[in-house]
């Protein structure tokens, strides 16, 4: 008991060494299939210095799954230890402040708003040069990748407020998930500069003053809805109108100040048409 007990302590501690550019982003995975595949993503996150591992399922795994899964980590042991469970990709939208989400299957219609994906090397600048706040203080992050043989779904791509595909210029992107995650980590590495600080690129952004949270964007989106209900915007629209909101906001990442001269004008331009109506 006690060797396994110094073993599992060697282990933690090898993956708790000094902290590198995505240490501030956990990991997550959606019901994974096989154990083979979740332990080869854990030793790729303990690679590059991450900490956290989550499945996102409504059950735990079994534990067939999980000493597969151990096998196949080899340092990345202590993120299996040490994994936790969300019961859905909703639920990380709570824990972190930006989920990046990635898919294989891009759209192929411009009206597919879900499936419009960013090409990895722009997916990385965009979210590093906005994982600070005012201070200086690193943001969290999380990766989120699907389920091993079928992704995720658009439900769940929709609470990701980015999606990113790595184009392999083939007939065949689809990549295994921790080959997938290496080339993803690997993109954002590259993004925050070599030393972990970000590039002159991406510089500029990081020193926004009050950044905004989520729930100030989601004030924005429920007044702009209402301003749409009330301008007589058509209701089939709605869910689509939505999802554009959200996505541009997330990415923009705007400042308190813009968000509150937003809701201003979204909540004149409502009371006139209310009184217009009247």
């Amino acid at each position: 008991m006690a060797s396994k007990l110094t073993k599992l302590s060697e282990l933690r501690s090898h993956t708790s060494k000094k902290p590198g550019a995505l240490s501030h982003f956990t990991v997550a995975i959606v019901e994974p299939e096989f154990g083979i595949n979740l332990g080869y993503l854990a030793r790729t996150a303990a690679n590059f210095g991450m900490k956290r591992l989550v499945v996102v399922s409504r059950r735990k795994l079994g534990k067939e799954k999980l000493s597969q899964a151990r096998l196949f980590a080899a340092h990345g042991r202590g993120l299996i230890e040490s994994l936790e469970y969300s019961t859905s990709v909703r639920s990380l939208k709570k824990r972190f402040k930006s989920l990046v989400g990635t898919t294989a299957i891009e759209a192929k219609r411009k009206s597919n708003l879900t499936r419009r994906t960013l090409g990895l090397e722009e997916c990385a600048h965009s979210v590093m040069s906005q994982l600070k706040d005012r201070s200086g203080r690193r943001i969290d992050a999380c990766f989120v990748f699907g389920r091993d043989t079928t992704g995720l779904t658009n439900e769940e791509l929709r609470e990701c407020d980015y999606t990113l595909t790595i184009r392999t210029l083939s007939d065949y992107n689809t990549l295994n998930v921790s080959h997938a995650a290496a080339i993803v980590f690997y993109a954002f590495i590259r993004a925050s500069g070599s030393n972990g600080s970000p590039r002159e690129g991406v510089k500029r952004s990081l020193v926004s003053p009050s950044l905004s949270s989520r729930r100030e964007r989601e004030r924005v989106v429920t007044l702009f809805l209402k301003l749409a209900e009330d301008s007589e915007f058509q209701p089939f629209k709605e869910k689509l109108l939505r999802e554009t909101l959200e996505r541009v906001l997330n990415r923009s990442d705007p400042t308190l100040r813009e968000l509150y001269l937003l809701m201003g004008l979204a909540s004149k331009a409502d009371s006139k048409i209310r009184r217009l109506s009247d």
